[in-house]
């Protein structure tokens, strides 16, 4: 007899196929009383909660933004060539960090503060210029011009209104990089120190070490944790929080810039399309000062010192005494200020063969070792240390000071 819901045993027993199949139950059949407890019911839905979380996690475990140091430059570029002659490094602090003030994380990029400067040129803007209207370029000058939206015979007219600065915050975009023949925008994250050249509204246009065009972010960033945010977040910068990121907006058309300085925080004025050898330091009465009133400038206090500060200054002097002991020469020259190189008259090269000759002979005679570092006061753009040393046997204390160069910390023996 086939009767396919009931096994073999059952029919013998129940006799026939339609007492068989009447004994089956009904309704389902309910689990027991421990599978039916709260507690094990949430024991068993978080668990479940945790297995899909670690799915995603594993199939994307990064944000959408890219990180770019100040020192970085992406592989896919429009201008080949680091056309940034004073690049920082990636200890930049710049100082007064909370003028001008934000609203939301945006900041009108025609506010006063709103962008930084250093001392001397930041960019090359004609090696653009030049690059992308060279004919022989005329496919990356397409490209180019196709993001910004302009004709490209119109490249050298359009960027010659473009001004440059350096950020003085972590500011996101909307970054292009030149492949194939075409522009490939991608969101990113540029570190504050990073030249950029702006419009007459002081939104990004440009960026500099690269040539790369730059447009407004488009679509929500994660504002929590670096991984979350960054789809390189092992390239975060020391002080990197996603939290504290800016956006640029549009603002109103300006015809100069009030631009903070990176290193003593003084503000200067820049004419729109300036390359910053004619700024002019603002003056008390002038109108930024409602915005820039902590400024020295103002007849404020100037810069304080901040927990950032002292932290770079520790890296500063942490990188020091690392170089010393194991007698890397470049990093040691790498420590030195523009104008302690410009004013003994020194050339990486030689300065680099001379300082491993001088630890040569040193060790000979027993060697240097920096034995303490104290930071007797910091303050604004200058910090003053003494450092206790042990040179062929013999301890000394000596004291130096430090100043701020593009907004890193710098030894200075001018």
């Amino acid at each position: 007899m086939d009767c396919p819901k009931c096994g073999s045993a059952n029919l013998d027993r129940a006799g026939t196929c339609e007492n068989c199949q009447a004994e089956l139950p009904t309704k389902p059949r309910r689990r027991g009383w421990l599978w039916r407890h709260p507690l094990v019911t949430a024991i068993a839905g978080a668990a479940v909660t945790a297995i899909i979380g670690g799915i995603v996690a594993l199939v994307k475990d990064s944000g959408d933004v890219t990180l770019i140091a100040v020192d970085m430059t992406q592989q896919n570029i429009f201008v080949p060539g680091t056309n940034d002659p004073n690049t920082p490094g990636r200890n930049v602090v710049p100082p007064l960090p909370d003028v001008p003030p934000h609203q939301g994380q945006t900041i009108p990029g025609s506010d006063p503060g709103a962008h930084g400067r250093t001392n001397g040129i930041s960019c090359d803007v004609e090696a653009h210029v030049t690059y992308l209207t060279n004919p022989a370029h005329a496919s990356a000058a397409a490209a180019w011009a196709g993001v910004i939206g302009i004709h490209p015979g119109d490249i050298r007219t359009y960027i010659s209104h473009l001004t440059p600065t350096r950020l003085r915050f972590d500011t996101r975009v909307t970054n292009f990089d030149y492949k194939d023949g075409h522009a490939d925008g991608f969101q990113a994250a540029l570190q504050a120190g990073t030249s950029v050249l702006v419009d007459d509204q002081g939104v990004p246009r440009m960026k500099c070490n690269c040539g790369n065009p730059l447009m407004e972010p488009t679509g929500p960033a994660d504002k929590g944790s670096v991984r979350g945010y960054a789809k390189n977040p092992d390239d975060a910068w020391d002080r990197f929080d996603p939290n504290h990121v800016i956006t640029f907006t549009k603002a109103n058309h300006v015809d100069q810039f009030v631009l903070l300085d990176l290193d003593d925080g003084q503000a200067y004025r820049r004419g729109l399309g300036s390359n910053g050898t004619n700024d002019t330091p603002v003056n008390q009465g002038d109108p930024a000062c409602e915005t820039l009133a902590v400024t020295t400038n103002c007849g404020g206090p100037g810069p304080q010192n901040t927990p950032a500060d002292a932290a770079a200054l520790d890296r500063t002097l942490h990188g020091l005494t690392e170089a010393v002991r194991t007698g890397d020469c470049k990093t040691l020259f790498s420590l030195m200020s523009a104008a302690t190189v410009t004013r003994l008259g020194l050339n990486t090269a030689q300065s680099v063969t001379n300082c491993r000759q001088s630890f040569q002979l040193l060790q000979s005679f027993g060697g240097l070792t920096i034995n303490d570092i104290k930071v007797r006061s910091l303050t604004g753009a200058r910090a003053e240390i003494s450092v206790t040393s042990t040179i062929s046997g013999q301890t000394v204390t000596e004291q130096n000071h430090l100043v701020r160069e593009n907004g890193n910390w710098k030894l200075d023996f001018t």
